[in-house]
C-alpha cells in the first residue's frame, strides 16, 4: 500500500481465522479495524489479540461509516450481510465460496449488480505467483490449444470442524467439494478463460468424517464429534466443456493417500505441472517443502527429444494480495480484474452442477 494512500475504515463480519488474518494485514496497512460476531467466546478472543471496535449486530456496524466489509460467516449468511452491505452502499469482499447455494449466489451477484458496488469473492489461491504464471503460460500460447486439465484437492485427514457448520448441508452448502473443490473450479474456469460448462459425470461419497474412529492429527476448527454431518467427503468429476476441453477434478476432506493440491494442464504443444500442496503458513517454504511446477515440451533440433523445465517464480503471499487487491478496488471504485463476483457465480454453477450429477444425491 502506498503510503500515500487514504486509511480507512474496514467492517470484518465473522471472526474466525480468516477474520483474524485479515484484521491482521489490515492493522499492518494501517487501517482502522470494526468488527461483529455471534459468539461471545470469538469477540473476546478476537479483542485480546487487536485493536478493533466491536459492534453487538450488523446494523450497528454498517451505520459505523465504513467505507468496506469483508464478511468471513459460514457460508449461509454470506448472503443476509452482503445484501445488508450493498444497501449502506459498501464494497465487500465474500470469503469462498460466494454462498452455499446456487440461489442465494444468484440473489448477492443481482443486487451487487444493481448497486454498482464492488463485490470480490476469495480465491485466493488466483493470486499466487505460481498459477499466475501457469496462466500466463496459457494465454501465451506457448502450451498450443489446452485440451484437458487433471485437477486434485487431497486431505490425508483434513475434515474441518467435523460437527459444525463446516459439515452441515444447510449452512455450509456441501462438503469437500464446495469448502475445497471450489478452489479447484475456480482455477480451472480461469486457465480455460471462463467457458460454460456442457455436460458433467460425477460420484460423491462420505465415508470418514462420520465415523467414530474417526482418527486425524489436526483439524480446522474444533471437532464436535460429527453430531452433524450429513455431507461428502469426498468427490470426483469429469466437466466437459465447450468446444471439447475436459477436466478430471478429485477433492477429498479424508483419504488414505498423499496429501496433494496440484495441476496438471495438457495442451497440443506444451503442458504443465502445477504443485501448490503447500499450505498458506508455509508460502515461504524450505527446500524440503518446494513443490513441483514444471514445463514440459518437444522439441526437433537436431533430434527429437523433451525438454523438461523447471518454473521458479518469486514466492508471495496470495492471502495478502488478495487483500491489497480489494482495498485498492475500494479506494478507486473499480472492480478488480480477478476473483469477481461473476466468476464466483459461474463456480457456483458447476458445483451445483456437479452435486446435481452425483449418484449418492448430495443435493
Amino acid at each position: 500500500m502506498d503510503d500515500d494512500s487514504p486509511r480507512m475504515d474496514i467492517g470484518l463480519v465473522g471472526l474466525g481465522e480468516h477474520g483474524e488474518t485479515h484484521a491482521q494485514f489490515l492493522q499492518e496497512l494501517g487501517h482502522t479495524v470494526h468488527a461483529v460476531d455471534l459468539d461471545p467466546r470469538v469477540k473476546e478472543r478476537f479483542l485480546d489479540r487487536y485493536d478493533a471496535t466491536m459492534y453487538e449486530s450488523l446494523d450497528a456496524l454498517f451505520e459505523a461509516g465504513l467505507d468496506a466489509v469483508i464478511i468471513s460467516t459460514p457460508n449461509k449468511f454470506h448472503e443476509t450481510a452482503a445484501l445488508k452491505a450493498f444497501d449502506m452502499d459498501l464494497d465487500v469482499l465474500i470469503e469462498k465460496p460466494l454462498a452455499h447455494d446456487l440461489e442465494s449466489a444468484e440473489r448477492i451477484v443481482e443486487a451487487a449488480e444493481q448497486t454498482g458496488n464492488i463485490c470480490m469473492c476469495g480465491y485466493f489461491h488466483r493470486f499466487r505467483n505460481r498459477c499466475k504464471l501457469a496462466k500466463a503460460y496459457v494465454e501465451s500460447g506457448r502450451l498450443g490449444e489446452v485440451r484437458h486439465i487433471d485437477a486434485r484437492y487431497m486431505r490425508r485427514r483434513g475434515v474441518p470442524g467435523r460437527g459444525t457448520w463446516y459439515t452441515s448441508r444447510e449452512i455450509a452448502g456441501g462438503g469437500a467439494l464446495i469448502d475445497v473443490g471450489c478452489f479447484l473450479i475456480d482455477l480451472v474456469l480461469d486457465f480455460y478463460d471462463w467457458p460454460e460448462l456442457e455436460q458433467v459425470i460425477a460420484t460423491a461419497q462420505s465415508d470418514f468424517g462420520n465415523r467414530p474412529d474417526y482418527a486425524y492429527l489436526e483439524m480446522w476448527g474444533d471437532d464436535d464429534e460429527a453430531k452433524m454431518y450429513d455431507v461428502e467427503d469426498a468427490a470426483t468429476a469429469f466437466c466437459e466443456f465447450e468446444g471439447g476441453r475436459t477436466a478430471h477434478l478429485e477433492v477429498a476432506w479424508a483419504a488414505n493417500a498423499r496429501r496433494r493440491h496440484e495441476y496438471n494442464i495438457r495442451g497440443t504443444e506444451a503442458g504443465v505441472s502445477l504443485d501448490i500442496t503447500n499450505p498458506l503458513e508455509s508460502v515461504e517454504p524450505s527446500n524440503a517443502q518446494v513443490r513441483d511446477f514444471r514445463l514440459y515440451e518437444v522439441r526437433s533440433d537436431v533430434v527429437d527429444h523433451y525438454v523438461d523445465s523447471e518454473l521458479i517464480p518469486p514466492v508471495n503471499d496470495p492471502f495478502r494480495d488478495e487483500l491489497a487487491t480489494f482495498l485498492a478496488a475500494v479506494e478507486t471504485g473499480e472492480s478488480p480484474d480477478r476473483c469477481t463476483a461473476q466468476q464466483a457465480l459461474a463456480v457456483q454453477r458447476v458445483i451445483d452442477s456437479i452435486y446435481e450429477a452425483t449418484d449418492h444425491g448430495w443435493v
